[in-house]
């Protein structure tokens, strides 16, 4: 096999499926690639929600102590080069085709899918670019996750557990909090955010068995606006919401345990400067256009308090994979919203308008423009549902702008 071009390497591996268990065949191609993770100085992420913003600042703050830092996220965006980043660089096109052509026999030989890849071609990059450190999101889960070859992490996070990918982590919180602690290693630092107590059983009894120091994250107290303050410190984030600024605190929190000095103010600059694209991301204004990724009921109730200072009327679009809590997503948001419109996406893990429920425009082009209306110049229009939704319409927006 021998691509002739990036965009042929892409369309490749995008249209290849993930196995449900990714750890053992993507854990031998990794060691016939050269085992490329070994000796990687990194930071290891998982959670229910919160996971990206939280890579997203760790990672910032990383870089006021280090001259090169890898980031690691997952799903895409933009680009699948997106998912893999050294210093707001993504992956270049000619090295995801070199490493195309280079591993594609080991690619077919184990059956990876396009996260496979993606995590694959990560490790390449980051050893052959010699990151000083990386702070590495988990895809799903954690057992079984690609990322979970890391060894020896400098600190394992676990931001939150709730209900989401039930058919593959189980269908308790116990049972999805057992996944989530496949990434605590032997003796290496163990933060987690304010886990109810069915998870945190789990996680202290996984950290307790490995020797693994399970480490309080700073105290943390919201205040109005921007401000919150982590331990006896003041600082700011570019959003207003109270769980951004808490995905932050853990951010300080793993800093903290690294021997970072947090109270500096290039730690505080990085932290008030920080974005995660389609985290409460304001894309346009008049009426002001919200695009969040939440994706399951926790994330739809972390967005109901981020929204309540939106200006009215509040308009949703609604749109989501059809192995979500779909309806009962949508009906949340209806709970929030002014009115709510239910759409559709073109993806094959997308839900149909029609399960989903509710104001129906099937188009979601037509829906964001009907949106716009009945908001009018001054209010607010919030869309939401799925990170593969927004990745679709943040390339229109931004196209329209």
């Amino acid at each position: 096999m021998r691509f002739q071009s990036y965009e042929e390497a892409e369309r490749w591996a995008l249209s290849r499926k993930s196995m449900l268990v990714y750890y053992e065949p993507f854990a031998a191609a990794l060691h016939e690639a050269g085992d490329p993770q070994n000796g990687l100085l990194c930071f290891h992420v998982a959670g229910t929600n919160g996971k990206g913003s939280t890579c997203r600042f760790l990672y910032h703050i990383l870089k006021t102590k280090y001259a090169k830092v890898g980031l690691y996220t997952s799903p895409q965006l933009e680009s699948i080069r997106d998912r893999i980043r050294i210093n707001d660089e993504w992956i270049p096109e000619d090295v995801f085709l070199s490493y195309a052509n280079r591993y594609a026999e080991i690619i077919e030989k184990y059956k990876l899918g396009m996260v496979g890849i993606s995590t694959l071609f990560c490790f390449l990059w980051f050893h052959e670019q010699q990151v000083d450190t990386a702070v590495i999101e988990v895809c799903m889960g954690g057992r079984y996750d690609t990322t979970n070859v890391i060894t020896s992490p400098v600190c394992s996070i676990i931001t939150s557990i709730g209900y989401d990918h039930m058919e593959f982590l189980g269908n308790t919180l116990g049972e999805i909090a057992g996944e989530k602690a496949g990434i605590i290693k032997p003796g290496c630092p163990v933060i987690t955010g304010d886990l109810p107590e069915e998870a945190m059983h789990v996680i202290r009894r996984q950290a307790e068995a490995l020797g693994s120091p399970l480490i309080a994250h700073l105290p943390f107290e919201n205040e109005d606006g921007y401000r919150f303050r982590a331990g006896e410190e003041t600082y700011e984030t570019v959003i207003s919401a109270p769980y951004y600024k808490f995905d932050a605190m853990l951010a300080l929190s793993a800093a903290k345990t690294a021997g970072i000095d947090i109270t500096s103010e290039a730690v505080k600059d990085a932290v008030r400067t920080s974005t995660w694209p389609g985290r409460f991301e304001t894309v346009s204004e008049h009426p002001r256009i919200i695009l969040d990724g939440a994706h399951n009921p926790e994330g739809m109730a972390a967005l109901k308090r981020a929204a309540k200072d939106c200006a009215r009327p509040l308009i949703g679009v609604f749109s989501a994979l059809k192995d979500k809590q779909g309806p009962a997503m949508r009906s949340m948001m209806e709970s929030f919203c002014d009115e709510v419109i239910t759409t559709a996406f073109r993806n094959a893990r997308a839900d149909t308008a029609e399960h989903l429920g509710g104001d129906i425009i099937e188009d979601w082009n037509e829906a964001i423009n009907e949106a716009c209306r009945r908001a009018g110049s001054e209010g607010t229009v919030l869309i939401t549902g799925s990170l593969y939704f927004i990745s679709e319409v943040r390339k229109r927006l931004h196209n329209d702008k």
